[in-house]
């Protein structure tokens, strides 16, 4: 009779241990009532050992799925002094209910038995204009730096997630709104801060209205899961998460038409710089430029220079904008490069500016520079104009001017035939003495010109590593590279080619 009493409860104890460790299946909803056109956030959660795979669904009760996530944990839970591994999945479906429906129940395999959870009902309402769904947790807010602003004005709108502090943030599922009628760039990074009982985040985004009107924001939303802990059969507590829906108000922004015809808007100051206004043939001259100011750079086009027999380079601008004081701070700079054998002029440059402030558009310019070039073609041409044109005045007995040129004809035409061919034999032989010693000197170039071939692939090779090194290596690599582009009018500077190349090839072992 003993034996059968301790059998009873021996069993007993069993079937309350296995039910201590029984898995379990929960589903839930952020909210069961839910504004025509809003989501709603559907969740299944199996807690225990071992289970099956929760249902992927496509679509309830017609309702298509529009998003899933997946979130899974697992802990070390101890009951009556036995630890086992808990297990918890839980799996999201965001989907927009169109009328009241019944979300049914679902069955899962958990620890070997068949959980079931409990159907849900929602119910659809007409929304209030005007109201988003509130939670005390979590909110998002979204505000602009202007109410008005003119078609290519600078906006700043500011996003602001905030979370109660108490409250444990498992996960979080930000959209960036649409700015579907803007153009738009995010400012900076997350600026984290407390407010009271909330820690609040912000973002802040850049942008540039598209066209006029009256534009009212798409809300920025969220989806966001809290951690909860959940008793589960046989007394321990799972971690899963609570999952909520939120969204932004909308803000609307007057948008003002802006002139037809200008090259930026905003409020910008423009200056230029040289390096040098005299400068030795197809030598560099530098010059600088920038513009800053409030407001946004992000289209525009930039300066260009076209200078006839001017070659001109140009780095790639460089644009920034940072955010101060509610205000957008750009600026743009760039560096251009002139070469040229003879004197030049870098013409002034100018654009227009609208104001967004005062409605008005005004032109800023540039500095105009004239170049002296040293050494350089137009001087030759002036040294051989002085030399053809170049008469020697006498002054005669009378007081008269004689030309050289003319006296010296009527004296020549005097001259005895023995002094003529006297000069002539000298005039020869002047000739045949230059002659002979050009032919030397060009078969001496014409054996140098085979020891030192000049080979622009090999010279950019060599030179190209090194380009950051010096302003003459950049400088020759440029010329290296327009020759090799087919630019005939750069001309080599072939003398700074042969003391690079000397300095920077390598060695021979």
């Amino acid at each position: 009779m003993m034996i059968k009493i301790l059998g009873k409860m021996l069993c007993m104890v069993l079937f309350l241990g296995l039910n201590l460790y029984a898995g379990s299946i929960k589903s839930m909803v952020d909210s069961q009532e839910i504004a025509r056109g809003d989501s709603v956030l559907f969740s299944i959660t199996v807690v225990g050992e071992d289970s099956d795979p929760l249902p992927e669904l496509k679509e309830i009760d017609g309702m298509k799925i529009e998003q899933i996530t997946r979130n899974k944990s697992s802990d070390f839970v101890h009951v009556n002094g036995k630890s086992i591994m808990q297990h918890t999945t839980t799996i999201t479906y965001e989907f927009k209910p169109k009328y009241n429906m019944t979300i049914p129940a679902f069955q899962v395999k958990v620890d070997g038995t068949i959980e079931t959870s409990k159907a849900i009902n929602l119910k659809v309402v007409e929304p209030i204009a005007g109201s988003k769904p509130k939670n005390k947790y979590f909110s998002l807010d979204m505000k602009l730096n202007k109410t008005k602003a003119y078609v290519g004005e600078a906006v700043i709108v500011t996003v602001y997630f905030r979370q109660n502090i108490n409250i444990k943030l498992m996960e979080l599922d930000y959209k960036k709104p649409l700015f579907s009628k803007f153009f738009s760039k995010q400012l900076e990074g997350e600026n984290t801060y407390k407010e009271g009982v909330y820690t609040v985040h912000e973002l802040k985004y850049l942008l540039i209205p598209k066209e006029e009107g009256t534009i009212e924001l798409e809300p920025t939303t969220a989806k966001v899961a809290q951690r909860v802990q959940e008793r589960q059969e046989g007394g321990w507590f799972a971690n899963v998460p609570k999952w909520s829906n939120i969204a932004s108000p909308s803000p609307t922004l007057e948008v003002l038409p802006a002139p037809s015809s200008y090259d930026v808007g905003g409020d910008f100051t423009l200056t230029s710089s040289i390096d040098k206004e005299e400068v030795k043939a197809n030598k560099p001259v530098n010059v600088t430029i920038e513009l800053k100011g409030e407001g946004s750079l992000e289209d525009f086009a930039g300066i260009k220079f076209d200078i006839p027999d001017v070659t001109v380079y140009s780095n790639d601008a460089k644009i920034k904008s940072s955010y101060k004081d509610d205000k957008l701070i750009s600026s743009y700079a760039q560096n251009f490069s002139f070469i040229s054998d003879h004197d030049f002029t870098i013409p002034s440059k100018e654009i227009q500016v609208f104001n967004y402030k005062t409605g008005e558009i005004k032109t800023l310019k540039t500095k105009s520079y004239s170049i002296r070039v040293k050494g350089g073609r137009n001087q030759e041409v002036e040294a051989i104009s002085a030399v053809h044109t170049k008469s020697v005045v006498k002054k005669s007995r009378k007081g008269e001017s004689i030309i050289g040129e003319e006296s010296f004809f009527k004296k020549f035409k005097n001259l005895p035939p023995t002094f003529l061919l006297l000069t002539l034999t000298f005039v020869l032989g002047a000739m045949s003495s230059f002659f002979a010693l050009y032919i030397i000197k060009l078969f001496s170039a014409r054996n140098r010109a085979k020891n030192h071939t000049f080979n622009g692939h090999e010279a950019l090779q060599i030179l190209y590593p090194h380009i950051g090194e010096s302003a003459e290596v950049e400088f020759i690599v440029r010329q290296l590279y327009a020759i090799k582009n087919g630019e005939k009018k750069v001309k080599l500077d072939k003398e700074l080619l042969k003391e690079l190349l000397n300095r920077y090839k390598p060695k021979e072992q």
